[in-house]
């Protein structure tokens, strides 16, 4: 089982009593994941192979080869975790949107079972 301290936006969440809040199983593997794939590769100083290139995406255009280069940026960025053992992904309607912007819907595989992340473009 994996435990790690939860974070929420950008912070570490905090129990009612003020203590620090932690993350157990699949949502330590959510929050790892998504800080890899919003990090630019090498911003942190003690882990340079960490983060993706997915922020280059951010202004970039939204052609179709844009969008794809992005989604195979994510699926490899994924993969590299040892956790992850498949990467599959698809374009799909932002729920959240009300433009009828697209967002990233990635499927990941691990051993504990699958995980689905939304990645929307801002």
């Amino acid at each position: 089982m994996y435990r790690d301290w939860r974070w929420q936006d950008g912070d570490f969440a905090f129990t009612p009593r003020g203590d620090a809040a932690l993350a157990e199983g699949m949502e330590v593997v959510r929050q790892d994941l998504l800080a890899r794939l919003v990090s630019p590769r090498g911003s942190h100083w003690a882990f340079p192979a960490e983060g993706s290139r997915v922020p280059e995406f951010v202004a970039a255009p939204a052609d179709e080869l844009t969008l794809t280069e992005l989604q195979q940026e994510a699926e490899l960025t994924c993969l590299e975790d040892a956790r992850v053992r498949e990467a599959a992904s698809e374009w799909a309607e932002d729920p959240a949107a009300y433009d009828g912007a697209r967002a990233l819907r990635l499927r990941l595989t691990l051993a504990e079972g699958v995980l689905e992340l939304l990645l929307r473009r801002p």
